[in-house]
C-alpha cells in the first residue's frame, strides 16, 4: 500500500480546474469510519486504495481512518495516513474526518458492507458525470435476485426515495466535493445519529445522487436499533424534503393527542367534582364544570406547547420560553375566537350550514387549526438569523498551509 504524499491547499487548488470536472489528476482522502469492533480494515482498504491508484495514478489517496481507533492495532497493522479519535458514533467521526481531509473528493466508507473494488470507481465517476455534490452508493440489483426479493427490493428503494430523498439510508459509500464542503458553513445541528449519508443529506449537501453500484454476495444493511438520536435524524431529513408540510402533520399529530388529553382530563375532572359533592348541574352556571373545562384546556395547551417545542419545532428553542407560551397561548386564543366565530355566524347567513351545523364547526376547526399553525411556525418557534448562523469559527477550510502526512493521532 503506497503512504499518501503529503498535500498541500495551494498544490490541490492548482490541480481543480474551473468545473467541478474530476480529472485524473484529483486527489482524493478515503475516510474509514471505525468501530471498536471492527480493527482489521487493512486488507479491505487496500483493495479500494489499488482500485482508486489504478484509476487516478498513484499516489492520490490520502487515507484517514476515523472513529474509535485502537491505536496500537493500527500500529500493528502498518496503515498509513491519519487517525482521527471519536468517542461518538458514525457521524461524529466523520466530521472530524472531514474537518482534516486534504483531497479534492472526500470518500466516506463503511468497511461493514461489502462493496466490491470497483464500486468506488464507479462512484467517482458518476460524481464526476453529475452537476451534484454528493453521490451515495446504493445496492444494484442482482439479475439472479428471486421475484420476492426483487420485488421488496424495489418498494424499499421507491420508499426510501419517496421519504428521504435516497433509496440506501444504510449505505456505507459516499463521495463528496470537498470544494463544497469548504464553503459551507457548518452544520447547524450537533454530530448525533449514527446513518452518515443521512447527515451528509442534511448537510451539506442537499444535492446529491443516487449511483448504483457493485456489492458482494455478504452485503447486507446494518439495520440496529434507532435510538432517540437516529429518530431526530430522520426528523431532520423529513423536515429538509418537505419543508412546511413535514412540519404541518407533525402539528396536527400533537394537536391530536393534545385533544385526547383535554378530553380525558375534562372527564376525570368532572369525576372528581362529583366524588367531592360539587354540583354540575347544566341547568345553569356551575363553577365546578367551568373550572374542570378551564384545567383541561390549560393542561391540553401546555401538552401541546411542550410537543411542539420539543419535537415539531425543536431545531427553534432558544429563546424565552416564557414569551413563547405567552405567544402561543395568544395565537390559540385567536384560533379559537374564528372557530367559535364561524361555528356561530355561518348557519346563521349560509342555509346549507344552518342545516349542517357540523360543517360549519368543521370550517372553523380547519381555519383554527391554520391560523394556529401559522403564528406557531412564523412567530412563535420563528428562528431568528443569529439561531440559524454557523457556529463558531465559520466554514470548514483547510490552513494555509498544511505538513506533510504522516501516521498519527488527532485528537
Amino acid at each position: 500500500m503506497l503512504p499518501c504524499p503529503a498535500l498541500r491547499l495551494g498544490d490541490m487548488r492548482s490541480r481543480v480546474p474551473p468545473s467541478r470536472e474530476i480529472t485524473s489528476m484529483s486527489s482524493f482522502s478515503l475516510i474509514i469510519l471505525v468501530s471498536s469492533g471492527d480493527q482489521q480494515v487493512k486488507d479491505v482498504v487496500a483493495a479500494y486504495e489499488e482500485e482508486l491508484e489504478a484509476r487516478f495514478g498513484a499516489g492520490c489517496v490520502e487515507l484517514i481512518h476515523a472513529g474509535r481507533v485502537d491505536p496500537r492495532s493500527s500500529a500493528e497493522q502498518g496503515s498509513a495516513g491519519v487517525t482521527v479519535e471519536a468517542s461518538g458514533g458514525e457521524v461524529e467521526a466523520m466530521r472530524a474526518a472531514i474537518r482534516v481531509a486534504t483531497g479534492d473528493v472526500i470518500i466516506v466508507l463503511d468497511p461493514r458492507r461489502s462493496y466490491s473494488p470497483r464500486a468506488i470507481v464507479d462512484l467517482v465517476d458518476a460524481l464526476k458525470a453529475s452537476d451534484s455534490v454528493l453521490a451515495i452508493g446504493v445496492p444494484r440489483r442482482a439479475p439472479s435476485m428471486t421475484m420476492s426479493r426483487s420485488v421488496s427490493h424495489r418498494l424499499w428503494t421507491l420508499g426510501g426515495q419517496a421519504a428521504l430523498g435516497t433509496s440506501d439510508a444504510f449505505s456505507g459509500l459516499m463521495a463528496v466535493r470537498r470544494d463544497h464542503i469548504e464553503a459551507t458553513p457548518r452544520a447547524p445541528h450537533p454530530a448525533r445519529g449514527s446513518r452518515a449519508a443521512l447527515d451528509l443529506i442534511t448537510w451539506p449537501c442537499p444535492d446529491h445522487v443516487d449511483v448504483p453500484i457493485e456489492t458482494l454476495a455478504g452485503d447486507r444493511p446494518e439495520f440496529r436499533t434507532a435510538g432517540l438520536n437516529d429518530l431526530r435524524q430522520l426528523k431532520r431529513v423529513v423536515d429538509q424534503r418537505f419543508g412546511t408540510f413535514s412540519r404541518l402533520v407533525q402539528f396536527c399529530m400533537v394537536g391530536a393527542s393534545g385533544m385526547v388529553v383535554d378530553l380525558t382530563l375534562y372527564a376525570l375532572f368532572q369525576a372528581g367534582f362529583r366524588r367531592s359533592g360539587a354540583s354540575l348541574d347544566s341547568a345553569g352556571f356551575s363553577w365546578a364544570l367551568a373550572t374542570a373545562r378551564t384545567l383541561a384546556i390549560l393542561v391540553a395547551m401546555v401538552w401541546n406547547f411542550t410537543l411542539n417545542r420539543r419535537l415539531t419545532f425543536n431545531d427553534s428553542r432558544e429563546g424565552s420560553i416564557a414569551r413563547q407560551f405567552l405567544t402561543y397561548a395568544m395565537g390559540n386564543a385567536l384560533a379559537m375566537l374564528v372557530s367559535l366565530t364561524l361555528s356561530l355566524v355561518l348557519p346563521a347567513y349560509i342555509p346549507f350550514f344552518d342545516d349542517h351545523k357540523l360543517a360549519a364547526a368543521v370550517v372553523g376547526i380547519v381555519l383554527a387549526t391554520g391560523i394556529s399553525f401559522s403564528m406557531s411556525r412564523w412567530v412563535v418557534f420563528n428562528r431568528r438569523p443569529e439561531d440559524s448562523a454557523p457556529e463558531a469559527g465559520g466554514p470548514v477550510t483547510a490552513p494555509r498551509e498544511r505538513a506533510p502526512i504522516e501516521p498519527a493521532g488527532v485528537s
